[in-house]
């Protein structure tokens, strides 16, 4: 079955984003920010005394959608993450 690669700007966009990453290196990508998040929570909380929960939250959400929505998105469209073969 061949399938066509769609040319959309939505689609461009997806590719960018990604930048050819593979699942592996957007786990990786997210472990070490949800880290980073982690650390600088701690910080908050120990030397400026203020909890950031609720922001935190929010951010891991988000950075999970940036890493595993456009290659999920990529993989069902196209079959493959990346625009490469």
């Amino acid at each position: 079955m061949n399938k066509q690669q769609p040319g959309g700007v939505v689609f461009r966009t997806l590719v960018q984003i990604n930048a050819g990453r593979s699942f592996l290196a957007n786990l990786g990508g997210f472990v070490c920010v949800a880290f980073m998040l982690g650390l600088a929570n701690i910080f908050c909380r120990g030397v400026l005394h203020t909890d950031l929960m609720f922001e935190l939250r929010l951010l891991i959400v988000a950075v999970a959608l940036y890493f595993f929505i456009p290659p999920l998105v990529l993989w069902l469209w196209m079959g493959r993450t990346s625009d490469t073969q």
